[in-house]
């Protein structure tokens, strides 16, 4: 039996450290072939599952961030309303239908905020090692700083180094400082 099950998730937006203005909110709908992207007034966008190398989702305190990664980007997208288990559980029903064409349906209700038209939810039958190494991951990667917190640290002070040299010499050169201590300088 093959499964051609769409769920739609509404109110979708992409995740942004910096709020500029109102956000992007857009519908996305998960299937067995890719995510179709839809926004009112537009055609909609789609974006088959092998251009999605990795996808990550992690829980924020107002929201579900599902990271999709593949080609060289990283599109995080907040989705409120679900929960890191209702995703994820999404998530490996499309992706799984998608590359084994065939699952056992079931008549489970969709979580808050979603909808299926015409089709009924699939069952993926991943096997528990996996989900519980999938939630191991991402407590460790919590728990772990961001990467770019080294690069800040690193280039504060690099900048603070540089700082210090160039007073060193604006000093030295208006004859605040004395290096004569060092000996005759040539």
């Amino acid at each position: 039996m093959t499964a051609s099950t769409t769920t739609t998730i509404r109110g979708v937006s992409i995740l942004s450290r910096t709020r500029k203005g109102k956000a992007d909110v857009f519908d996305i709908a998960l299937s067995p072939k890719g995510i179709a992207i839809q926004r009112r007034g537009r055609n909609d966008q789609h974006m088959a599952w092998e251009r999605i190398s990795q996808w990550e989702i992690e829980e924020r305190p107002d929201c579900v961030v599902l990271t999709l990664r593949g080609g060289g980007s990283v599109t995080p997208l907040m989705v409120k309303g679900w929960t890191p288990e209702d995703l994820e559980t999404v998530m490996r029903e499309a992706t799984a239908a998608s590359t084994t064409g065939r699952a056992a349906a079931t008549s489970t209700p969709a979580p808050a905020g979603v909808t299926a038209p015409g089709s009924e939810r699939v069952e993926n039958k991943a096997p528990a090692a996996t989900h519980l190494q999938t939630r191991a991951a991402r407590r460790s990667a919590a728990r772990r700083p961001p990467r770019r917190a080294g690069k800040l640290l690193v280039t504060i002070v690099l900048l603070g180094a540089l700082a210090t040299a160039v007073t060193v010499v604006l000093l030295q050169s208006a004859g605040v400082i004395s290096w004569s201590f060092l000996g005759p300088v040539a």
